[in-house]
């Protein structure tokens, strides 16, 4: 089970998002469009989403503070160079809406460390 925070999604998108996680019964904490960095020290994983000037400065204070935590950005703009950018600056991956829960999936095995097992 991993802590979500979900930051700046629009009600659509958070609500699939949870749905999608739910099925493994992770911690999802949604938040409004503004945190700060503090309140995601504790999160294995962040999805934010919005316009790029809402998640972009986010996504910069995380890269410079808690480089290893996975970013994800979810964002409804299908452009080439907002999913180019968001990568650039540092974030994990990037997820368009609508979300599909096989793709969320994809997304938390993909970013979260898998278990190490002793021989």
């Amino acid at each position: 089970m991993a802590r979500i925070v979900l930051i700046g999604l629009e009600q659509v998108a958070a609500g699939q998002l949870c749905s999608a996680l739910a099925v493994d019964s992770h911690e999802v904490e949604h938040r409004p469009q503004s945190v700060a960095i503090q309140d995601i020290e504790d999160a294995d994983i962040v999805f934010a989403g919005g316009e790029p000037g809402h998640y972009m400065p986010l996504l910069m204070q995380v890269r410079e503070m808690m480089p290893t935590l996975p970013f994800v950005v979810v964002t409804r703009i299908p452009e080439t160079s907002a999913w180019l950018d968001a990568l650039e600056a540092g974030a994990t991956d990037y997820c368009s809406t609508p979300i599909e829960k096989r793709h969320v999936q994809w997304l938390m095995e993909s970013a979260l460390p898998r278990p190490s097992f002793a021989a």
